[in-house]
């Protein structure tokens, strides 16, 4: 599949708000709609800064047809992180132009630029370094092959220094990432790498820390958990139990709890997916914890080591289960590890 092909896929279920300053701008902002999904118009009435500040806290990507000057003006005070914001795309009002103007890599907004100058009929406008030059754009690399950037202040200079010198080193103390690109070279000794890949080793001051996001995390609960509840729970595996929230790449739980409030916000607090299984599936994978209370109540003997181990699965192989069941009092959570 094409990058255009998956950031279409992936904008699936995401909010994009279109935003016009006149007639012939709308007629545009109409036609882009038309070839995005999620896509939506929305009319103001009193004025542009107030409409963008309501779309900045709603949309994944605000879409705005007029002079990019008038964007910018209004964007200063919003703009917080590359790793929270919105993207921002500019059009002008004949569709020849689409500008990715903000969160061009991690927002999406590059991509998303150049599908909507293929339904324009227009040109994008990239101007972010990687993609000029070539190299590989670090932050959507990262999202790419699933790795938490740990210091992530150091981003912008070792983007720089790609830019500027060719190639960074990297070093990694398990091979997380095979196939790496040709402008990040494996280095055999840590000292020497720009950029230390791992689950535990720790970084140098000016060495980029990257961290495979292999762990899931299984919850049980009783019905009407908070969200306190479960973020205790988040925060005593991290503090107690030496389970660093960048390394989990998602929770899971059994289907039964799928409309769980606390359980669907500590998920989205946290920016984790949430895999939901059946009764069925939970009984699969050998766990050690059997709990009569549990199957009394649903029908099975546990919950949540069964939900991390299978979460965990990758390409036919189970999950490692590395924290079995740790019980609160109405939450009971397991972490496994996938193979590698």
């Amino acid at each position: 599949m094409g990058r255009l092909a998956l950031v279409k896929e992936s904008m699936k279920g995401q909010t994009i708000t279109l935003l016009a300053a006149t007639d012939n701008g709308w007629r545009t902002a109409e036609k882009i709609a038309q070839g995005l999904e999620g896509a939506s118009l929305q009319r103001y009435h009193h004025g542009f800064r107030k409409a963008l500040e309501t779309a900045w806290l709603h949309a994944d990507a605000i879409i705005c047809v007029m002079a990019a000057g008038i964007v910018v003006r209004c964007l200063s005070s919003l703009c917080r992180s590359k790793y929270d914001d919105p993207c921002v795309i500019v059009v002008d009002e004949a569709g020849t132009h689409a500008i990715s103007l903000l969160s061009g890599h991690i927002g999406g907004g590059n991509e998303l630029t150049a599908v909507v100058a293929r339904i324009c009929g227009g040109t994008a406008v990239i101007t972010t370094g990687s993609d000029v030059s070539g190299h590989t754009p670090l932050d959507l690399w990262c999202i790419e092959q699933n790795l938490s950037i740990d210091n992530p202040g150091l981003l912008s200079k070792l983007s720089a220094r790609l830019i500027d010198s060719g190639s960074l080193g990297v070093f990694q103390d398990v091979d997380y990432i095979e196939n790496l690109p040709e402008d990040i070279v494996p280095c055999t000794k840590q000292r020497d790498a720009d950029i230390v890949i791992s689950l535990l080793l720790k970084a140098g001051p000016e060495q980029l820390r990257l961290i495979p996001r292999l762990r899931y995390i299984g919850l049980g609960c009783r019905r009407g958990a908070s969200i306190d509840e479960f973020e205790q729970a988040l925060q005593e595996l991290e503090g107690h139990h030496g389970i660093d929230l960048k390394s989990v790449a998602g929770l899971a739980s059994i289907d039964l709890k799928n409309d769980e409030a606390g359980l669907l916000e500590i998920g989205r607090r946290h920016k984790l997916p949430i895999r939901f299984f059946s009764k069925e599936e939970l009984e699969i994978p050998q766990v050690p914890s059997r709990s009569e209370m549990v199957h009394k109540n649903i029908g099975i003997y546990g919950v949540c080591e069964a939900a991390a181990v299978l979460a965990a699965a990758k390409r036919g192989r189970p999950g490692r289960l590395i924290i079995e069941k740790i019980k609160w009092e109405r939450i009971t959570a397991a972490v496994a590890q996938a193979p590698f």
